[in-house]
């Protein structure tokens, strides 16, 4: 925009300082920027004889009615991947990775949904099978490493009747003291076990050795 151009607008709107009107003045001696004048000037004749019509009260609903509706252009690209028609292809490569999955979705959900791997995480190295003899006992309890020493949490049971007292217990490789513990007040060391470890005490804790090679045994 030229610096005449500037004035024009500003002495069309009437907001022209008196010097800057003085500038405007002079640069109308040249006959380009009279000219530019004289068709501003037409132009604005013309605008004052256009009849303005009132706009309908509900003018701005009807515009807003005529758009279209939007649609977002995530949803949209997601959308037309889902339902535009395609054609699938096949090879031996996309055969073969669909027999695979078929074939290792049901071992994995069978692994998953197991009770022992939910118990332990994984599928434990050896499943011990822990017996005292105790005639006229009616309850024992196995407590140590594997269960923070708590006396109401793993009982055994006795089967046969006759006081011999028995459970199975899933245990990870490790290195495991334990106890029996008698009607709730009577601590025992297991009579059978091959390797002991002091309490502190003075008395002998059982010990348990869990090797990551030991084979699972579940007792039966």
């Amino acid at each position: 925009m030229t610096r005449f151009e500037e004035l024009l607008e500003g002495h069309l709107a009437g907001e022209l300082a008196p010097e800057e009107e003085r500038e405007f003045t002079a640069l109308l001696a040249q006959a380009e920027n009279r000219r530019t004048l004289m068709a501003h000037q037409t132009t604005a004749v013309l605008l004052q004889g256009v009849r303005r019509l009132p706009l309908s009260p509900s003018f701005t609903e009807e515009v807003l009615a005529s758009l279209p509706e939007p649609r977002s252009p995530q949803w949209a690209k997601v959308w037309d991947s889902l339902w535009a028609p395609r054609a699938l292809r096949w090879n031996l490569a996309s055969a073969l990775v669909l027999i695979l999955v078929l074939a290792v979705t049901p071992l994995a959900w069978r692994a998953i949904s197991s009770p022992r791997a939910i118990l332990t995480g994984r599928q434990p190295a050896a499943v011990v099978r822990f017996t005292l003899h105790a005639p006229g006992a009616e309850r024992v309890s196995l407590v140590g490493d594997f269960n923070g020493w708590r006396s109401d949490e793993i009982l055994l049971s006795d089967t046969t009747g006759q006081g011999y007292f028995s459970g199975a217990l899933p245990l990870k490789p490790g290195r495991y003291a334990y106890m029996f513990v008698i009607d709730g007040t009577k601590w025992v060391t297991d009579p059978t076990a091959e390797d002991h470890r002091d309490d502190g005490f003075g008395n002998k804790n059982a010990v348990v050795t869990i090797n990551e090679t030991e084979q699972v045994d579940d007792g039966t």
